[in-house]
């Protein structure tokens, strides 16, 4: 009896659940965090840009790329989230989230770290996806805020 409850609750449990990252092809659901000054930032369906760190260095990466940037440079649809939950929660709330203030750009935070799981990355660098109706057309990865600019400017050049 024992078995037979163990073999089905394998196969009831979702795959989802074993799912590693989102990789090219796969559609990710839509997600809804607040921002550092505690305006939702969402990704939608229009969002064609989804940048994403899970690191200091990787946000380092990202900061530098979008901080020069006007809005008319800024890409379309571009959305950028940020998972904090491996910083320590005083750090997080008196240190780093009152820097993120001044940024020109809003950065959906993911105190918890449940919503980005599936989002993919690589160790000390910024992942860039590109969407079109929330499927992945592409990811990349970059380690300097220089290549990142490159290729976000590349985005905003008329096909």
């Amino acid at each position: 009896m024992k078995t037979l409850l163990l073999c089905l609750s394998c196969l009831l449990t979702p795959m989802w659940a074993y799912a590693a990252s989102y990789v090219a092809g796969d559609a990710i659901n839509p997600i809804s965090l607040l921002d550092q000054n505690d305006q939702t930032v969402s990704v939608t369906d229009e969002t064609q840009v989804l940048l994403f760190s899970r690191s200091m260095k990787g946000g380092d990466v990202i900061k530098e790329a979008l901080t020069p940037l006007s809005t008319t440079q800024m890409p379309v649809g571009l959305v950028y989230v940020a998972d904090i939950s491996g910083m320590p929660s005083l750090i997080a709330k008196f240190v780093a989230v009152p820097q993120m203030q001044d940024l020109p750009f809003a950065i959906g935070l993911d105190r918890e770290g449940e919503i980005s799981r599936l989002l993919p990355d690589t160790k000390d660098m910024a992942t860039m996806i590109l969407l079109n109706q929330r499927n992945i057309l592409d990811i990349a990865y970059f380690d300097s805020s220089e290549a990142l600019g490159q290729a976000l400017a590349k985005l905003n050049q008329p096909q």
